[in-house]
């Protein structure tokens, strides 16, 4: 007799006459080339011929306890259905491990390195994508990836950033690819920590030599603001949706590459002017706020640093340091920051602020310089990312005294938005 699951599935599903696979394009945008396909598993029913989903087809393998078995199905399904196209492209083969089912005792540990040697396949065209937080045992997670990066597969750490991502066991595997969950994706060029997450994952995996890609994208918008923030790789509706004719999807995908690498041409374009215009006017911001400066009124500045950010919307705040450091002024802030009522974390500093340790006050010593130009960094006034530009001006009516003029210039809006 026949299992059946609770929605009148049965495991004749699960064989291998029963199952096929269709592919998604991933696609690098710098380079304007088809990067991957992932294998995405399907089932045909075999009394309607409908297209069973992933979930349905595992949720029978689980419950007649044959995932092992399945899992291995899959793979070969994509293998064979990918072995002709891959002679034509140059793209990679993603495909997907069932973690929870790896284990050092269990008799496929390494059935993928004879599979792919029968077909021909290099391994070194196959990722394998891993969810590192449903494998059971790290130790046998770290052993299954050790072989198969030393027999030259790629590893690809999926869904990164969903639920329970753990942060140790991605440092244990070395990624070669970090895919990054659509939960951090979705909305991204609205949300000001999605994007600094992102900007987060990007950093780790620049460091540890990985390769990001944003998972699940679906709009222009959220491909744009990834792209910007530095990653590689995208997947998703916005790209293509899966197929089973590779040979159209990889017309359909070009196309689609070259109408998106226009688009963020364009805004790069705007984005670079933009960005020279503001650090190109530095220079002449300030010898234009230095000149009107007088030492000997400095509580006179006020209205003059108020005045001149309204016209310079990009100044964040502006205040003056003594030679010592010591703030001379309150910091003026710009009226178009959306600041709190009240906040013990994030606010502008007061007169007699020590600011002795920062760098736009230390450069002057460290540097010998008269002008300098901070890195980015969290504002202490806003919570948003700046930097400052930090000039000395000297008194000409007395030796070797100087004050310095402060400028912050918002670099990112993260925590104060802008009205």
């Amino acid at each position: 007799m026949r299992s059946i699951n609770e929605k009148g599935y049965n495991t004749e599903l699960l064989s291998k006459e029963r199952v096929c696979s269709c592919f998604q394009p991933i696609v690098c945008l710098r380079t304007g080339k088809i990067f991957a396909y992932e294998a995405l598993i399907r089932g045909v029913s075999p009394d309607s011929q409908m297209i069973i989903s992933p979930a349905d087809l595992f949720a029978v393998a689980d419950a007649e306890n044959k995932s092992a078995e399945f899992d291995m199905i899959c793979q070969r399904s994509a293998l064979e259905y990918f072995k002709e196209f891959s002679k034509t492209t140059d793209a990679l083969l993603f495909m997907n491990i069932n973690t929870s089912l790896i284990s050092k005792d269990s008799n496929n540990f390494y059935d993928l390195n004879s599979m792919t040697q029968q077909m021909g396949f290099d391994p070194a065209i196959i990722g394998l994508e891993l969810i590192e937080s449903q494998a059971k045992s790290s130790k046998d997670l770290v052993a299954f990836v050790n072989h198969y990066r030393d027999t030259g597969f790629l590893i690809v750490a999926d869904d990164f950033g969903c639920e329970h991502s753990n942060m140790e066991r991605l440092i244990q595997i070395h990624p070669d690819i970090i895919k990054i969950d659509r939960s951090i994706i979705s909305g991204i060029e609205n949300d000001a920590y999605r994007q600094s997450i992102l900007k987060s994952i990007n950093s780790l995996s620049q460091m540890t030599g990985s390769l990001c890609l944003a998972e699940g994208v679906e709009t222009m918008e959220e491909v744009l603001t990834c792209y910007m923030y530095g990653v590689d790789l995208f997947q998703g509706f916005a790209v293509a949706k899966p197929s089973f004719d590779l040979k159209q999807l990889e017309k359909d995908t070009n196309a689609k590459i070259t109408e998106m690498r226009d688009i963020i041409k364009s805004k790069m374009v705007s984005f670079l002017r933009t960005k020279r215009r503001l650090t190109g006017n530095i220079d002449s911001l300030a010898d234009w706020l230095v000149r009107q400066i007088s030492t000997e009124s400095l509580d006179s500045m006020e209205l003059v640093f108020q005045e001149f950010i309204v016209i310079n919307p990009e100044v964040e705040c502006i205040y003056l340091l003594d030679k010592n450091g010591i703030q001379l002024s309150n910091t003026i802030m710009s009226p178009f920051l959306q600041l709190p009522a009240k906040s013990y974390v994030f606010s502008p500093a007061r007169k007699g602020t020590d600011s002795s340790l920062k760098s736009y006050f230390t450069c002057f010593e460290a540097f010998r310089i008269k002008r300098y130009l901070t890195d980015p960094y969290l504002s202490s006034a806003t919570g948003n990312i700046c930097r400052t530009f930090s000039v000395k001006i000297f008194d000409t009516d007395a030796d070797n005294d100087y004050i310095i003029l402060c400028m912050d210039f918002v670099e990112e809006v993260i925590k104060t938005p802008l009205s």
